[in-house]
């Protein structure tokens, strides 16, 4: 037989064999549609993250239109590849294309189970590792003017976030610095964590992070229900502020942050309230120090004047006593000096005395003299080699010898 006559036995054998409807649970690996509004799937089984399954998927243009507006109303989310879903199908094969399964329905309550399941998972996950609180224990800096964005630079909430900063009524000044990510699709793990990992590297520059984004479907947040995003949120060294812009369900990343706000606008007026609370407590304490100062000046008046009073009668009795004090000491001083600087001039007298007994002219006068070689004075004889020329200085005069040699003691000249 041909093979086209093969294939035909074999979809004739399936179509027998399976004829019916079935209810079955997959995940959409893959999904495509087309520009004639087909939708082609790829449909996976998974166990301990290996593919034990697979089989290719469609939803026929007319079909798709109603069943995909039925699943994103119910699911709040439009189908898409990583959700599992459960799908009613019938088995098909085709001779030139292959086996496949055509998609009659789909139950969108299975896939919110599913995704509630995963972010209970997930934040399990997060509490038997004792991380789910971690950032929320962190004190928010009582001036938060040092912020760490993590946003899309295009995004319209990131524009919103510094728009309200740069205006506040207050014109208190903050510093922002954008760390660019993507906030949603397959991406936004990856840019994400890699945000945070950039901004810890330099952490002594900001007081908080904030992470924002602007509105979205339900779909476009599912991003933050990840466990890597979650995890590098509630490790961050410093408070983080989300504003993801959801109205209803906090997602993962909301629940570990710090505080969570519904719309970067709001995570504003949250910084903006947040150095208005200390402003207005200095200002507090600055008003209470002066009304505490002045009733102090007020209620001190008489007394300083009585003070003042007592302070200049005893100022002038104490300086009268010190005068006094002064006179006898200036005359005990006056005869201590005088007998000081007798004795001083009699000590300088026999200085003098000595110091002209010593000079060397004096001390030639009495017959010695000074033997000197190459400029300097002899001590010691025996620094002196033989035939050295030396210079013997004599009270009048001076001459120059030879040196035959060194004196023996039984008197004889060693080297003669």
């Amino acid at each position: 037989m041909t093979l086209h006559e093969l294939n035909s036995m074999i979809r004739d054998a399936i179509s027998g064999e399976l004829p019916g409807l079935y209810w079955i649970t997959a995940e959409i690996a893959e999904l495509k549609v087309n520009q004639k509004g087909h939708c082609y799937m790829e449909l996976v089984e998974k166990e301990d993250h290996k593919t034990i399954a697979q089989m290719r998927a469609t939803i026929w243009a007319y079909e798709y239109r109603t069943l995909g507006r039925k699943f994103e109303t119910a699911a709040k989310t439009p189908l898409k590849s990583g959700i599992k879903a459960l799908l009613l199908v019938a088995v098909n094969y085709h001779e030139l294309y292959g086996l496949s399964l055509n998609i009659r329905d789909i139950d969108p309550a299975y896939t919110v189970g599913e995704m509630a399941l995963r972010k209970r998972e997930i934040i399990a996950r997060l509490r038997m590792e004792g991380i789910a609180d971690l950032n929320k224990e962190i004190s928010l800096p009582p001036v938060p003017q040092k912020i760490a964005v993590i946003s899309s630079p295009t995004a319209a909430g990131y524009g919103d976030f510094t728009d309200h900063l740069e205006k506040n009524p207050f014109n208190y000044k903050f510093y922002h610095t954008i760390f660019p990510s993507t906030m949603q699709g397959d991406d936004a793990e990856k840019t994400v964590v890699a945000a945070f990992d950039a901004i810890e590297k330099q952490k002594g520059r900001f007081d908080v992070v904030v992470l924002i984004r602007g509105g979205g479907s339900v779909a476009d947040l599912g991003c933050f229900d990840n466990y890597a995003i979650a995890s590098r949120i509630a490790l961050c060294p410093m408070p983080v502020i989300t504003g993801i812009g959801h109205e209803k369900d906090d997602t993962v990343a909301d629940m570990v942050a710090h505080t969570k706000m519904k719309t970067p606008t709001a995570v504003a007026e949250f910084l903006v309230s947040g150095v208005r609370s200390f402003d207005e407590r200095i200002s507090s304490v600055a008003g209470s120090i002066c009304m505490f100062a002045e009733r102090l000046l007020s209620g001190s008046s008489n007394s300083l004047a009585v003070i003042t009073q007592r302070f200049a009668h005893s100022a002038s009795h104490a300086v009268s006593v010190t005068r006094s004090r002064l006179d006898a000491i200036d005359n005990n001083m006056a005869a201590r000096l005088g007998g000081y600087f007798r004795n001083q001039e009699g000590r300088l007298v026999s200085c003098e005395q000595a110091a002209r007994l010593l000079d060397p002219v004096n001390v030639l006068k009495r017959g010695y003299s000074i033997t000197r070689f190459k400029g300097r004075s002899v001590k010691d004889s025996s620094i002196l080699p033989n035939g050295a020329i030396i210079m013997t200085e004599f009270y009048r005069g001076s001459v120059g010898s030879s040196v035959l040699g060194q004196e023996k003691d039984d008197g004889k000249i060693q080297g003669a």
